[in-house]
């Protein structure tokens, strides 16, 4: 199921506001390229938006493999292939007769099964030719134990070579809230950017700082299309702090923030 409501945000008249979108494909922007790596980067909202965002491509005819280069929940409601090898993947695609109809519209999702019921990672050099294998891979490519911001450690996050898009991702569930309640490696906070985070409250400048810093979530991706997307904004209050957030990124990344919902009750 894709997001219940998908926004951008433009300055109009010196004030920002949003703007509804049709698609999660579309408030991001990406030209549709062959053969195209987009990963997701940061905390809240990454396995949600990552198969949104495959089922959108699907229903426009692409043919969508799911992966992560660290791990992810088991998708009991999904077709998943688990391997190890990209051979692997490739001999089930081959044999799969809905993967190479003339408009496939297909979601597949693989890596190592584990016995604690998730798919984890396949080896770099593997994981490096599955995008041969379909028109667009998506990549989870960064944990937060399910927290909506994060500060990334040393090796982090694995990006694959030949990735073209990135996509940070941040819960709008973190602003106002302590740190070490919802900030995945919070204590990096002081030796990254400087901040006593300690008894203190997540605000919208810091998110902002995380979410466009070489040092946070844009960390790897300098040289990559860059995007960044804000989810649960659940109600007019978290789109009003979205708002906040983009405000605070400067007018260099406004067109490049997208804003999203999947609350559906």
């Amino acid at each position: 199921m894709g997001p219940k409501s998908v926004y951008t945000v433009k300055n109009h008249q010196g004030k920002l506001g949003v703007t509804k979108r049709d698609s999660l494909w579309e408030a991001l922007g990406f030209p549709l390229k062959e053969h195209m790596v987009i990963s997701f980067t940061g905390g809240g909202g990454k396995t949600s938006s990552m198969f949104s965002l495959a089922d959108e491509l699907a229903d426009m005819g692409k043919r969508v493999i799911v992966t992560t280069s660290t791990h992810i929940a088991y998708p009991e409601d999904r077709e998943v292939v688990p391997a190890d090898r990209a051979e692997t993947v490739k001999r089930f695609l081959e044999g799969w007769k809905e993967w190479h109809s003339p408009s496939p519209g297909q979601v597949i999702v693989t890596g190592r099964s584990t016995p604690e019921g998730k798919l984890k990672a396949m080896a770099l050099e593997e994981m490096e030719q599955l995008p041969d294998l379909g028109d667009v891979l998506l990549v989870e490519a960064d944990g937060a134990k399910c927290l909506p911001l994060k500060i990334p450690r040393q090796g982090e996050p694995v990006l694959l070579k030949g990735t073209y898009g990135v996509i940070g991702c941040a819960g709008l569930d973190a602003i106002g809230s302590p740190w070490e309640e919802k900030c995945f490696r919070w204590e990096l906070a002081k030796a990254a950017f400087g901040w006593q985070t300690e008894n203190n409250l997540i605000t919208p400048a810091q998110t902002a700082r995380i979410l466009k810093s070489r040092q946070g979530t844009r960390k790897g991706a300098e040289s990559m299309e860059y995007r960044i997307l804000l989810n649960k904004a659940d109600n007019e209050d978290r789109l009003s702090q979205g708002i906040q957030v983009v405000e605070c990124l400067g007018e260099e990344w406004t067109g490049r923030c997208v804003i999203t919902s999947f609350f559906t009750s």
